[in-house]
């Protein structure tokens, strides 16, 4: 394994901001806990007055600091991506913070395995809910098209990155639409069974609670813009690791007429629940993670 050096490290962290300059501090230094790295905080076209007293005091601090017009996470993460150099893109958002170790885990996990192109693992929910997620355990070409199980905050080899264009998918679901592109070239992922992101949980809707509301748009477009790996559904699902239960059940779920994909969504969680329990989370409140908050309720209050 090669960890790279101070001076030529093997990861580049990319931190876009637009107006939250108030979790970047904590953001910057769970990075500088790492191992040496790259950092770029693109600063996407920020207006907050404390947001921009904070980007001048880390451009101060010696922090790249990059500003351009506010043009969305796509652009702002590509742009991060332009000005660096290492082998190894971690993208982060300026309001989540890096598990210790994190980097090490994901980048050495790609230095053992040079044929796969992305590293993930699960990451832990904090403030408004504490909970675990777990991170698929592959880049599955059939299952991806059904479900995203890959957290943004995903190691990407910059070559395979730059290779499919990187993200580009404009506001809503630019992960999921990454990952499908990647599939669609065959390119495999290396899942690193421990936490490595802790995910800020906010009170009022942000980015990804807000797609939510445009879920059947977002879809449809993921599906015009992938239209080849859902064309290529049937010959994936033959190699497709998924149980056989998710093997059954997603397609009858997929072609149920006039169901939300919203709802769609949570039948597929529903049924991964079931028949995966290791993959269940509270973030989806299936049946197994309810009794897990009933029995952690019912605990606390006889004790």
């Amino acid at each position: 394994m090669s960890a790279g050096t101070q001076a030529h490290p093997r990861v580049a962290v990319v931190i876009p901001c637009y107006n939250d300059g108030r979790f970047l501090f904590e953001t910057i230094e769970s990075v500088r806990d790492q191992e040496a790295c790259e950092i770029v905080v693109v600063d996407d076209g920020s207006t907050d007055p404390p947001t921009l007293d904070v980007l001048a005091r880390l451009r101060e601090a010696g922090v790249q600091v990059v500003t351009q017009p506010n043009q969305g996470l796509s652009a702002a993460r590509m742009t991060g991506v332009r000005h660096t150099s290492a082998r190894y893109v971690h993208p982060l958002d300026s309001d989540d913070r890096l598990a210790p170790g994190a980097l090490q885990r994901l980048a050495d996990a790609l230095d053992a395995r040079p044929e796969a192109d992305l590293a993930w693992g699960d990451y832990t929910c904090f403030g408004a809910f504490d909970c675990r997620v777990p991170g698929a355990p592959s880049l599955d070409p059939w299952r991806i098209t059904y479900i995203d199980e890959i957290v943004g905050t995903t190691m990407v080899r910059r070559s395979a990155l730059t290779a499919v264009g990187g993200w580009d998918m404009g506001s809503g679901f630019e992960d999921w639409d990454l990952w499908m592109k990647l599939a669609e070239v065959g390119a495999q992922g290396v899942y690193v069974p421990e936490v490595n992101l802790f995910y800020r949980q906010h009170e009022t809707p942000r980015m990804y609670r807000e797609s939510l509301g445009r879920f059947d748009a977002l879809r449809a477009r993921l599906r015009s813009r992938r239209h080849r790996l859902f064309a290529e559904r049937r010959s994936n699902w033959r190699r497709s690791p998924s149980s056989w239960g998710v093997k059954a059940m997603f397609p009858v779920v997929g072609i149920v007429p006039g169901l939300p994909e919203r709802r769609r969504q949570q039948c597929y969680a529903l049924i991964r629940d079931i028949f995966e329990p290791h993959m269940s989370s509270e973030v989806f409140w299936g049946p197994r993670a309810r009794f897990r908050r009933w029995r952690r309720r019912a605990a606390t209050a006889s004790s």
